[in-house]
This record gives structure tokens, sequence and C-alpha cells, in this order.
């Protein structure tokens, strides 16, 4: 194993790891006050990993892994600012951003995979981006940082597709986190319940 191959699996490791932690400390802060709830540090962590986890994707020339991540990455930058009610303008630069090292993923010949394989990843990475832009408008609309059931269910979908891409492809930086995923979610989705009901009945 080469230098360059070891720091690249240790980013990676370390990304996942943060992922991991942000979980089980939402999770922790969550069940502490008997509702959901996200600390500020969830996103902080959450940024972190998502930069180390898009550097692995990036160095792996895995284009799926690259847009499963490449939104979050965004869009924990922005919960984090949305407190100090950030203009919507100041999205351009982030969206410009964003277009650019999806087009230079792709231009480094990216490993995607091959009929059903490739399928699987980006419906899995479509799903996995897709809890971020619900998040960011229910957080939009209600003006704070929050997790919808939404971001929940579409995580667990997610997943689940990029769990079985990165199983095929070998990958135990990425099965690695996606293989724990659905315990909190589960468990979160539960916490939500009682919410969700009030709010369908008022």
């Amino acid at each position: 194993m080469s230098l360059m191959h070891a720091l690249l699996l240790a980013t990676g490791y370390l990304g996942q790891a943060l992922f991991a932690g942000r979980v089980v400390y939402q999770w922790i802060a969550s069940e502490r006050a008997g509702r959901v709830v996200v600390p500020r540090g969830y996103w902080g962590m959450s940024l972190l990993g998502s930069a180390l986890v898009l550097a692995y994707g990036v160095g792996r020339h895995n284009l799926v892994f690259v847009m499963s991540v490449l939104p979050g990455t965004v869009i924990a930058y922005l919960n984090l600012r949305i407190r100090k009610k950030a203009r919507r303008r100041k999205l351009v630069p982030w969206a410009v951003a964003l277009l650019a090292v999806v087009v230079w993923a792709a231009w480094k010949q990216p490993r995607v995979g091959e009929g059903v394989w490739a399928v699987i990843g980006l419906v899995g990475s479509l799903l996995w981006g897709l809890r971020h832009v619900f998040q960011w408008w229910v957080s939009q609309r209600r003006g704070e940082p929050t997790l919808p059931a939404s971001f929940y269910l579409l995580s667990l979908a997610g997943s689940f597709f990029l769990l079985v891409y990165a199983i095929r492809h070998v990958d135990y930086v990425m099965i690695l986190g996606y293989a724990f995923n659905s315990v909190p979610y589960i468990r979160i989705l539960l916490l939500l319940r009682p919410a969700t009901a009030a709010a369908r009945s008022s």
C-alpha cells in the first residue's frame, strides 16, 4: 500500500467516524430531550465529515460517492449560517462550486459501474442528496435548522442503495458509512411520530 493510498483511506475513515459521531450525538440529545433535537455541533461535524468523505470520493474518482456527499457539504454549511439569516443570493457561489466539483469528478474518468450497478449507485446518490434538499426547504420555512421525517425516510432508502453499491465495489470506507445508519434513523423516526400526529390533527 502506497503512502498516498493510506492517507486516502485514513481521510475516508476519519470522515465516516465524524458522520457516525454526529448521528450518535444527535440521537443521545434527542433521547434526553424526549423529542427530536438538532444540536449545533451536529452541523459542524457534518461539514467536516462531508469535506473529508468528499475528498475520499474525489480521490477514488467515483462519481457516485462524490454525488452522494457533495450536497450535504453545502447544506451543512448553510445550516450553520441559517441563524444568521444568510440571504439566498449567497447560495449562488455554492451552487457554482457544487457544479464545478461534479464536472471535474466526471472529467477525471469516474468509476461508476456498469448496467444495473450504475443505476443502483446513482439512485442511491439521488435519494441521499434529495434528503438535504428537503431538509433545507423545511428549515427555511421554520427559520431554524431542523431534520424532518422526510430526511430520515430518504436517508434509509438512499443508504440501502448506496450500501449495496459499496458492497459490490468492495469499498470498506463507504460500507462502514452506510451499514449502521438504519438503527438510529428508525429510532428517531419513532421519536418524531408524536409530533407528526399532533401536526396532522391540528
